[in-house]
């Protein structure tokens, strides 16, 4: 397939977002508005910053009764909560989050006429960071508990969501994401740069050697999910989104210290490297990220002084 820009789904007015004013839904909403659709946005916490075209709901994932009003004349559910919920523990805020949650979602969407429900995943199913990978990561490697709760969770959530469409048809296209950079994380190069301490902090693998990872910059994980929305070949699936391409903490470092004359430190860590495959996306939905992460930080770097 050739590259698709994204554009509306001809059937799809309405969509909610869940995770309104997390890192992906704050910059997701106005890109929906764009293309024409209607944003009802769920609140909870924090109040969504408003705009022409979008409507609150107030209510939260461990509520039913708000669930099922939120749904109410909509064609689309995005869920994109990164939080923990209520709880004691680290394991009872992330059930919440993860399983509660989301089955109480997947509860109230079951009866709806919905085009799509969107749930928002992460790489962390693979136990990316803490076991080792051989190549790329694509959608068949198999689920590994690792990053205590938050990656055993969200495994449980993507079962979860493949058995509502293969039981009640849920159309649920499961959108996989990596680090996903924003313009708020450029300061500190997600800590890379200490200000405090005026030195760049270069993360070594568990080998010793500089990490790679793969990680992708806000924008190119909307165009994903807008893809995912527009076309109904993705229902059923599981796409993992990335990068144009992975990089090192090395490169990293060079591009740092283009701006900031500091010492680099190395910082070892038990992490293993990592890489992701997202080919399938690329094939199915012609998913093309555009924005290199090393050229996004430096771009957004520009006219920092060098301190």
């Amino acid at each position: 397939m050739t590259t698709h820009a994204p554009s509306r789904h001809s059937e799809i007015g309405k969509i909610l977002i869940v995770g309104a004013n997390g890192n992906i839904g704050r910059h997701l909403i106005p890109a929906l508005l764009a293309l024409g659709y209607e944003v009802r946005a769920l609140q909870y916490r924090s109040k969504v910053e408003p705009r022409p075209g979008l409507e609150t709901a107030q209510g939260n994932t461990l509520d039913q009764a708000s669930l099922d009003q939120a749904l109410d004349g909509v064609d689309a559910v995005c869920h994109l909560i990164r939080a923990t919920g209520p709880g004691d523990s680290a394991r009872e805020r992330w059930f919440n989050c993860c399983v509660r949650g989301a089955s109480n979602l997947l509860e109230a969407a079951k009866g709806k006429p919905l085009k799509r429900y969107i749930a928002g995943s992460a790489d962390n199913v693979f136990g990316h960071v803490t076991m080792r990978h051989a190549g790329p990561i694509n959608e068949n490697h198999p689920k590994r508990f690792a990053d205590e709760y938050y990656g055993l969770f969200k495994i449980v959530e993507e079962e979860l969501c493949r058995q509502y469409w293969l039981g009640w048809e849920v159309p649920v296209v499961i959108t996989r994401f990596p680090w996903t950079w924003v313009p708020a994380q450029a300061r500190t190069a997600a800590g890379a740069l200490d200000r405090e301490s005026r030195k760049i902090r270069q993360k070594l693998d568990i080998d010793g050697k500089p990490l790679v990872r793969h990680d992708a910059v806000v924008n190119d994980i909307v165009q994903g999910i807008l893809l995912a929305l527009e076309r109904d070949v993705a229902v059923g699936h599981d796409f993992n989104f990335a990068g144009p391409a992975p990089y090192s903490s090395d490169q990293l470092c060079r591009v740092l210290q283009e701006r900031f004359d500091w010492p680099v430190e190395p910082e070892p860590t038990d992490w293993h490297s990592w890489t992701l495959d997202d080919s399938k996306a690329r094939s199915m939905l012609g998913y093309r990220p555009r924005l290199n992460v090393l050229d996004w930080i430096a771009g957004e770097l520009d006219g920092t002084p060098g301190e």
